[in-house]
């Protein structure tokens, strides 16, 4: 069980080292391993939400509003779209989510969700 639980990890984390500049020196809203929607203000509960500001959709008015190209309520399957899965709602939302630290630790984009949204945050 625990080799399970730190092979996931180093997969979840690898990813970072892409930051280093011999590995790429990628920016860092680019290799975040958090979980947040697009197409919408990043919030600043986003880890690093700082480096945000050099990514294009920060200033682009499309995207830097609280709703940006949502509506309030609108579900957050709409958010990330399902693609052709036989899995339970239930269950995509445990997978998609799981790094959503901005909405489950800090309660950011909650305007997006509607009831079953809610329930499933339970």
């Amino acid at each position: 069980m625990l080799v399970r639980q730190l092979r996931r990890i180093i997969l979840i984390d690898l990813g970072k080292v892409l930051l280093h500049p011999s590995f790429g020196g990628l920016p860092q809203w680019a290799v975040v391993s958090d979980t947040f929607p697009v197409g919408c203000a990043f919030d600043e509960s986003i880890v690093h939400h700082k480096y945000f500001k050099e990514n294009a959709d920060y200033s682009n008015p499309a995207y830097s509003t609280k709703y940006g190209v949502y509506s309030e309520g609108c579900r957050l399957n709409n958010v990330a779209k399902e693609n052709k899965t036989t899995l339970p709602y239930a269950a995509l939302f445990i997978i998609r989510y799981h790094s959503f630290y901005s909405l489950h630790r800090l309660e950011a984009y909650k305007n997006l969700m509607n009831e079953e949204d809610v329930e499933n945050l339970k």
